[in-house]
């Protein structure tokens, strides 16, 4: 039996705060091994490394399990780099910790984990935290599902046995290289422990913040989309958790008083039949009375007008619609697998069945122009309801394994083993940047349910979730938003040069 801490580094409360179903689960299939663990999330910590470094010294643990969520914000205005912040952690971590075993995980892992290694790992001597300690932050990375793979992995360090042909570990190899059991992504997912984020997080501050309880129905993404990692992260192939095991899990959190619970799925509605099959189960039990749902994924693949009434029965309240462009040019050019018709199909049905949705645009993809952001924008101020929120990004960040980096790379603007570790964007060469964002400006201010993205992550954003979440309003609390920006936008200006003079790089990509 090891001991075992396993630290929550995600810190990123925009638009929400989400809570760390990853390393719940993970935390929750090693204790099911045997293993002594606890689970620290340093969300809410006002001194991360403090509290990484009190958890140290309160269990001695033999293994240091540290989740990194993301590598930045994927936004090309207003950008947030997370690795310096994940690299003061581990710092601290290796310093309190010298001896113990500290093995990275999480998405982000799945992105870079090379250039991660060399980083932080036995090799690394490029980072300013392996220069301060002189010694490794890490040891080894561990990519994808996790829940098996990492009791196995403790079950070999425990035994002082070979780790080598653990799925999914990378680590140096004997001529200093990084080396990994490659995996493929169509592990089974049923018989999944229950995360009970409710017994190891503070859910109830969470939910202040407007943070909701996760529930993943499936893995694996089936489309293709040119920008998205959802590929690299789950593997192309669905993989499904069986209806009543995810039933059961909403219940359980239920009768601990849990009423808001988002499906984190990439897509919650493709297929339908296993939409279909979810949400007849919870009305069935007779949930929607005691619940509300949302979804972070929605797009109009395979989605009738019969489905948006079905979810509505079961309680959901509001979806985010990840539709990315109102333009058919722009969809195709981004393989979403769907057209501005079938786009304005789920506008129409989601209004008339009483569903309120934020809704996800993609400025800047290669192949836009004036003329299709004029038909998104068409689009949002004709066709979506005022009471609904728009979010606006701007440019496409290039991560590894994507469709857009491998074009990149055919078309000789990158080299293939080129580090993707800090962020490096697209932005469409036949849109002129000083026009798109006179116009982005412009169009924000005429429609107050228009938000953009070097709005939202903003101190005043998390001031006023804070106020809001004291006040017994109904949810979704973004519906208030629109209203506020009525009276007056509390948000800051866009610097003129924001999208001709980034700190990032950026290529410029014709159609």
């Amino acid at each position: 039996m090891a001991r075992v801490l396993i630290l929550s580094t995600n810190r990123e409360r925009t638009p929400f705060p989400v809570m760390p179903v990853g390393p719940a689960l993970v935390a929750a299939h090693a204790t099911r091994a045997g293993h002594d663990v606890r689970l620290v999330d340093l969300m809410f910590e006002r001194n991360p490394e403090r509290a990484a470094t009190e958890a140290i010294g309160s269990l001695s643990p033999d293994v240091i399990g540290v989740g990194m969520r993301n590598i930045d914000n994927s936004d090309l205005i207003d950008t947030k780099y997370y690795v310096p912040d994940v690299e003061r952690i581990l710092c601290a971590v290796r310093s309190a910790a010298p001896r113990a075993h500290v093995v990275l995980g999480g998405a982000a892992t799945s992105i870079e984990p090379e250039a991660l290694l060399a980083l932080w790992g036995p090799t690394g001597s490029t980072g300013p935290g392996f220069a301060r300690l002189g010694a490794p932050l890490i040891d080894m990375i561990l990519m994808g599902d996790a829940e098996r793979r990492f009791p196995l992995l403790l079950s070999r360090l425990s035994a002082g046995e070979a780790t080598d042909d653990v799925p999914g570990l990378c680590r140096p190899g004997p001529d200093g290289a990084a080396h990994w059991n490659r995996i493929g992504l169509a592990e089974p997912i049923d018989d999944l422990e229950d995360s009970r984020l409710f017994d190891v997080i503070d859910v109830k501050r969470y939910a202040r913040a407007d943070g909701v309880y996760p529930i993943q129905t499936k893995r694996g993404c089936a489309f293709t989309c040119t920008y998205c990692t959802y590929g690299s992260l789950e593997g192309l192939r669905t993989r499904y958790r069986p209806v009543p095991e995810i039933v059961d899990e909403i219940e359980r959190a239920a009768d601990r008083g849990i009423v808001h619970f988002e499906f984190v799925d990439a897509v919650f509605s493709h297929p339908p039949v296993q939409a279909r099959a979810v949400c007849e189960e919870i009305i069935r039990r007779g949930l929607p009375e005691r619940i509300g749902l949302t979804a972070s994924g929605f797009n109009p693949v395979g989605v009738t007008e019969a489905l948006i009434a079905l979810m509505k029965r079961a309680g959901f309240r509001s979806l985010s619609a990840t539709v990315e462009s109102a333009s058919t040019a722009m969809l195709r050019k981004m393989q979403k697998g769907f057209d501005a018709e079938d786009v304005a199909r789920i506008a129409e049905w989601l209004p008339h069945k009483g569903i309120p949705a934020i809704w996800i645009f993609l400025i800047g993809s290669p192949g836009e122009t004036l003329e299709t952001v004029d038909e998104t924008f068409a689009f949002i101020a004709g066709r979506i309801p005022k009471s609904d929120l728009v979010y606006i990004t701007n440019g496409v960040r290039v991560y590894r394994g994507t469709g857009l980096h491998r074009s990149l790379v055919a078309a000789g603007r990158l080299h293939e083993d080129q580090s993707l570790l800090e962020p490096l964007f697209v932005f469409s060469e036949s849109l002129p940047r000083d026009l798109y964002l006179d116009k982005l400006v412009k169009f924000s201010r005429e429609h107050p349910n228009v938000v953009n993205s070097f709005e939202a992550g903003q101190p005043i954003v998390e001031t006023l979730a804070r106020l809001l979440g004291r006040l017994p309003l109904p949810r979704p609390r973004w519906r208030l938003l629109p209203l506020i920006r009525r009276f007056g936008s509390p948000f800051r200006a866009v610097r003129p040069n924001a999208l001709t003079d980034s700190p990032w790089p950026i290529i410029t990509e014709p159609a």
